[in-house]
């Protein structure tokens, strides 16, 4: 019988970890797919969205007993409270001093044996919630990563990904080269994010801001790091 308990116990809490997500993890750097991170995105934003709109429903809403006094000073006051609770849940998850390192497939267009320049480009689009009436998502402009935003079918979308005019160059060996094309698959950028929710909300408007800090050109098979730079400490 407490053999038992024992195993229900351990299943219980591998059950408890696997249910776990990149906001609640221990760990304070991670490294996640694309769409992992577009979920993490997804939670902070809407935390930050939600603030927004209460606080855009409560400035409709002046009761006829109210003066206009009274009511400036509420909005006040609640301004203050969703502010405070969107910072609250910014230090309860640590939002500010996690970073998340996300792979980017990396795409060897062409190698210049002359020059010994290699033309990397990716594919990969992390998914991330467009702007809308009450909310910005930003991203600090820098040499590497661009925030686009396009209409589709009457819908907005937006997508964090590599800049590709002009191609990064990678400026590489022949014989690095050649054995990167053979194991192309495992080329991957990786791309160290974090959040600042220093503006998260001002004036009437919520800010989710994702700031590229680091990236690098990896093999992710054997943990090589061919280059890196750093984009914004």
């Amino acid at each position: 019988m407490k053999v038992f308990l024992i195993i229900i116990a351990i299943v219980a809490a591998a059950g408890s970890l696997l249910a776990q997500t990149p906001l609640e993890a221990p760990e304070m750097e991670q490294t996640l797919a694309a769409n992992d991170f577009s979920d993490v995105v997804k939670s902070v934003w809407d935390v930050v969205k939600k603030g927004a709109d209460d606080y855009l429903d409560e400035s409709l809403t002046r009761s006829e007993f109210e003066t206009a006094a009274e009511f400036e000073s509420r909005l006040q006051q609640r301004h203050s409270d969703i502010a405070a609770k969107i910072q609250t849940f910014a230090a309860s998850k640590k939002i500010g001093e996690r970073l998340f390192a996300v792979l980017l497939q990396a795409t060897l267009v062409k190698y210049n044996a002359d020059t010994q320049i290699y033309s990397v480009t990716s594919p990969t689009q992390i998914v991330v919630p467009p702007s809308a009436q009450n909310i910005v998502t930003a991203c600090p402009q820098n040499p590497y990563i661009v925030l686009s935003e396009k209409n589709e079918r009457g819908y907005k979308f937006a997508y964090l990904l590599l800049k590709t005019k002009p191609e990064y160059s990678w400026h590489v060996n022949k014989e690095t080269a050649r054995k990167a094309k053979n194991n192309e698959a495992s080329i991957f950028f990786k791309v160290w994010f974090r959040f600042d929710l220093s503006q998260a909300f001002v004036g009437t408007q919520g800010q989710v801001t994702i700031v590229p800090v680091k990236i690098a050109l990896v093999n992710n098979s054997d943990n090589t790091t061919f280059w890196s730079d750093d984009i914004i400490k």
